[in-house]
């Protein structure tokens, strides 16, 4: 085979291999999507139903009456972005510190921070559940926000740390030269040059918060109780209700993806950033 050949024979089987591995990733979604729109008898027909009619029974029954979970997806949204807003502010507050001061014993803070992120959640239930019952937090949106910030924050200094090494420090010296404070010079020159790394912390913060549900399943009732954990009510020991629990996915799964391709852009970029380390 010529080299030109087999140059071609190699791209293709590599299109080919991304194409197989593309169509894994996001048949699962598909399959919630369209089973959504399914009774439960077609879901467990055989052969089983691939294009059901347009029923949009499922979402009805979930967002309408007495059992909506409307609350629920409010509860998500306010968790998920107020605590996001919280960890990018106070992430970007110490990350700025620890890239840009000469802190004693840097490296082992910033190790430090990091390893809260390595401990399992489920270590730490128990002593949230106390400490949230005592200031009488539990069941509320605030203490599930405070929760999810000390979750998030160790990962968000972490990586901002990272980007803001990045920015030439004549940049911000010269910025100070013209009368800014540090704080001026942080918030008008070091951030705006970090905002794919913004973007970046933020959605994935946003996405930590979002599918949570171990602290929502422990440290929530009826009152701030959060979607995955009505998700996860669909399931009991003698049935599956499929069909709501794929309509309810759906749901879930539909502001992520639309925040995701809305900020793609600066999510490749600050990935590609984020992975030089000087």
């Amino acid at each position: 085979m010529k080299p030109k050949q087999r140059k071609k024979a190699i791209n293709l089987f590599i299109y080919i291999a991304c194409l197989v591995i593309v169509l894994v990733s996001i048949f699962p979604i598909v399959w919630i999507f369209l089973s959504s729109f399914k009774t439960r008898v077609e879901i467990f027909s055989i052969p089983p139903v691939w294009i059901p009619s347009l029923n949009i029974q499922n979402y009805l029954q979930e967002f309408t009456g007495s059992a909506s979970r409307l609350p629920f997806l409010w509860n998500s949204l306010k968790v998920g972005l107020f605590s996001t807003l919280c960890v990018v502010l106070i992430g970007s507050l110490a990350a700025y510190g620890l890239a840009k001061f000469p802190v004693p014993g840097k490296k082992h803070w910033e190790f430090w921070v990091l390893s809260v992120r390595m401990m399992p959640p489920i270590a730490s239930m128990i002593p949230l559940y106390l400490i949230l019952r005592s200031v009488r937090l539990l069941d509320s949106n605030a203490g599930l926000i405070m929760v999810h910030i000390g979750f998030n924050l160790p990962f968000v200094v972490w990586i901002l740390a990272g980007f803001l090494r990045q920015i030439p420090r004549d940049i911000e010296e010269a910025a100070l030269l013209d009368g800014c404070t540090w704080f001026q010079a942080m918030f008008k020159i070091a951030l705006p040059l970090s905002a794919p790394g913004l973007a970046t912390i933020s959605i994935f913060s946003f996405m930590f918060s979002w599918n949570e549900l171990l602290g929502a399943l422990v440290l929530t009732g009826r009152n701030a109780k959060t979607l995955p954990v009505a998700i996860s009510e669909y399931w009991s020991q003698t049935q599956i209700r499929w069909e709501s629990m794929t309509a309810l996915s759906v749901v879930h799964i539909i502001p992520i993806i639309i925040v995701t391709f809305i900020i793609q852009r600066y999510i490749v970029r600050g990935l590609t950033m984020g992975a030089v380390k000087e």
